[in-house]
């Protein structure tokens, strides 16, 4: 389904399961449960600045940030209020997100 906007295709972004963030969380079990596509996870605030601070974001608007390494799906992060999330996208998801908000795909 192709979407018309990048705010309309953020809203369906936004409607997915949240998984909770457990208590205590290393990074080594953070990262494989903020890498499943199709869901939410809940983060924290540290977690939200160390993607956004560590490589240049491949898009950025307001609270709303898509982060890359390289040639790979974009995993978006948001921030309301005092909530911070991610989803891991796939790559089709990438690929609208990038026509949408009319950047690049990561190569």
């Amino acid at each position: 389904m192709q979407h018309r906007t990048l705010a309309e295709f953020v809203a369906f972004l936004h409607q997915a399961e949240v998984v909770p963030r457990p208590d205590g969380e290393e990074w080594s079990a953070m990262i494989p449960r903020i890498s499943v596509s199709g869901t939410i996870a809940a983060i924290d605030e540290e977690t939200f600045w160390y993607f956004l601070e560590v490589l240049p974001p491949k898009f950025q608007h307001g609270s709303l940030f898509a982060f890359a390494e390289g040639a790979e799906a974009l995993r978006i992060f948001w921030q309301t209020g005092d909530t911070y999330v991610c989803r891991q996208l796939t790559w089709d998801e990438t690929q609208e997100f990038c026509r949408l908000a009319r950047i690049p795909i990561p190569w």
